[in-house]
C-alpha cells in the first residue's frame, strides 16, 4: 500500500464507519508506513512518508475521542508503534500528538534561576517551604489501560499457569527447604511476577488485544480463555508469547551485550528549517550523539526472576536452567498429569504388596514418561511419588530406578536433575534404615 493510498483510505472514513472496519484501515495503515520506515532506517524519511505518519497519527488522535474502550486501547498502542518506528528511522524529532505537548517549563532553556519568572527556588506560589518530592513509584507504569478484556485475561492466564505449576504439590513431606515445584509460595510468587513483569508483554502485542473482540462475546467465562490457552501452539499467540518472553527474560539475564538502543541526545546548532504543520522540523548538523540504552526490558526481566528466586524466598528457588520448566507449563495438561501419578503409585503398591505383579513395572513405566512426556513432567513425577509412597517406593525401587540412568553419580545427576536435586543420591549405598 503506497503512502497516498493510505491517506486516501483513511480520508474515506467517517463517524458512521463499522468498528471491523476502522481496525482494518488503522493496521494497513500503521503496518504499511512501518514497512516504509523500517526500509530508511537510519537515513532520510522521505516527505510522502513522514505526511502519512502524521495524517494517521492525527487519525488514531480522533480514535481516542471514541466510546469504545477496547478500540481506543488498540488505537493507543498502534500510534505508540508508529511513533516508535519513526524514532528509530530517523534521527530528527518524531513527531508528537498535539494533546501530549506541554507549555515548557520555566528555565528549560538553560537559563538561570535569577532571569526565571516565578517564585523564587526552594519557594512554592504562596511563599511557603518548597513541596516535598514524590516518592518514587514502586511499581513499573502500565503501558496499557485496564479494561474488562485485559482484567479477565490476567486473571485467567494467571490461573491457568499457577494450577500447572503446582501439580507436583505435595502437601506433607520431610523435604527442607521444599523444591520449588512442592512450594505454594512459589505459585503466589510466580503470579506477582506474572502481573508486575509480564503482562505488559501480552498488553502490548496485537495478536492478544484482538481476542478481546472473541473472549467479549462470551462474557470473558473462564471456559472460552481455557479453551484458547488449550490449542496447540502454532495456534496458540498466548503460548507463543508467554514461551517467547520467558527466552526473552533468560536472555537478558545470562547476557554480556548492553541493552539495546531507546534513543540518542544530540547536542545540534538552534537554527531549525522545513517541517509539516509544525512536525518533521530539521536541526542543521549535529555535533554530538550519545546512545541512551533502553532498560526497560532488562529491569523487568530482573524484577521478574526476583520475585520468584531472589534471596527473600522461602522455598529452594528455581535456577536458571529451570527455565525449561516455566517454558513448558501450556503442556503439562492437569488429567494426564493426574493419570500418570496415580498409575505409577498404583504399580509401585502392587510391587509391595504383592509377590505376583511384574517386578520393575513402575520403574520402566517412570523411565518411559520422563523420555516421552513434556520436559520435566516425568521427574517431578518420580519426585512425586517417591513422597507420598513412601513405603512402597524403597530402597530397591530406588536403586533400580536410579541406576538405569547412569553407572557414576554424574551420570544420574546429569540424567536425574529434578529428581536427585532435592533427593540424596543413595545407589551406591547399602540400604539405608529409611530413604
Amino acid at each position: 500500500m503506497s503512502t497516498q493510498s493510505i491517506i486516501n483510505a483513511l480520508a474515506g472514513l467517517s463517524p458512521d464507519t463499522d468498528k471491523a472496519t476502522l481496525m482494518t484501515a488503522v493496521d494497513d495503515a500503521v503496518d504499511g508506513i512501518v514497512k516504509e520506515l523500517k526500509a530508511h532506517a537510519g537515513g532520510k524519511v522521505e516527505p510522502e512518508v513522514a505526511q502519512a505518519t502524521q495524517t494517521t497519527l492525527t487519525f488514531l488522535e480522533a480514535c481516542g475521542q471514541l466510546k469504545d474502550p477496547e478500540f481506543t486501547q488498540r488505537a493507543r498502542i498502534r500510534a505508540s508503534e508508529l511513533l516508535d518506528a519513526f524514532d528509530k528511522a530517523s534521527s530528527g524529532d518524531a513527531p508528537r500528538r498535539k494533546k501530549r505537548r506541554k507549555k515548557r517549563p520555566t528555565g528549560a532553556d538553560g537559563k538561570s534561576a535569577g532571569t526565571a519568572k516565578g517564585p523564587a527556588k526552594g519557594k512554592s506560589a504562596k511563599g511557603k517551604g518548597a513541596a516535598k518530592k514524590p516518592a518514587a513509584a514502586a511499581k513499573m507504569e502500565k503501558p496499557w489501560e485496564d479494561t474488562p478484556f485485559t482484567e479477565a485475561f490476567t486473571e485467567n492466564i494467571c490461573k491457568y499457569l499457577r494450577k500447572r505449576a503446582m501439580l507436583w504439590y505435595v502437601p506433607q513431606h520431610t523435604l527442607t527447604p521444599t523444591p520449588f515445584p512442592l512450594s505454594t509460595r512459589f505459585g503466589d510468587n510466580l503470579v506477582t511476577a506474572i502481573k508486575e513483569h509480564f503482562m505488559h508483554r501480552f498488553f502490548t502485542n496485537r495478536r492478544i488485544m484482538v481476542l478481546g473482540d472473541e473472549l467479549k462475546a462470551r462474557n470473558f467465562e473462564e471456559s472460552a480463555f481455557r479453551e484458547i490457552f488449550d490449542k496447540p501452539k502454532k495456534a496458540n499467540p498466548v503460548r507463543s508469547m508467554w514461551e517467547d518472553g520467558l527466552g526473552d527474560i533468560e536472555r537478558f539475564l545470562t547476557s554480556d551485550k548492553p541493552p539495546p538502543q531507546k534513543s540518542a541526545k544530540t547536542k545540534v546548532t538552534t537554527k531549525k528549517t522545513g517541517g509539516f504543520l509544525g512536525f518533521f522540523q530539521k536541526e542543521e548538523k549535529v555535533v554530538e550523539r550519545e546512545a541512551v540504552a533502553d532498560t526497560t526490558e532488562l529491569d523487568h526481566a530482573k524484577a521478574f526472576w526476583n520475585t520468584i528466586a531472589g534471596p527473600e524466598v522461602t522455598y529452594s528457588p528455581p535456577k536458571m536452567e529451570d527455565f525449561i520448566f516455566l517454558k513448558s507449563l501450556f503442556e503439562y495438561y492437569p488429567e494426564q498429569v493426574d493419570e500418570e501419578q496415580q498409575a505409577v503409585k498404583q504399580m509401585l503398591q502392587q510391587e509391595y504388596g504383592s509377590n505376583q505383579a511384574r517386578e520393575g513395572a513402575a520403574r520402566d513405566h517412570l523411565n518411559a514418561l520422563i523420555k516421552d512426556t513434556a520436559p520435566c513432567s516425568g521427574e517431578l513425577t518420580a519426585l512425586w511419588v517417591y513422597l507420598t509412597a513412601k513405603d512402597a517406593f524403597g530402597y530397591n525401587v530406588f536403586k533400580s530406578f536410579t541406576s538405569s540412568h547412569g553407572t557414576s553419580a554424574e551420570q544420574r545427576r546429569r540424567a536425574l536433575p529434578y529428581f536427585l536435586r532435592w533427593i540424596p543420591d543413595f545407589t551406591e549405598q547399602e540400604a539405608p534404615s529409611r530413604l
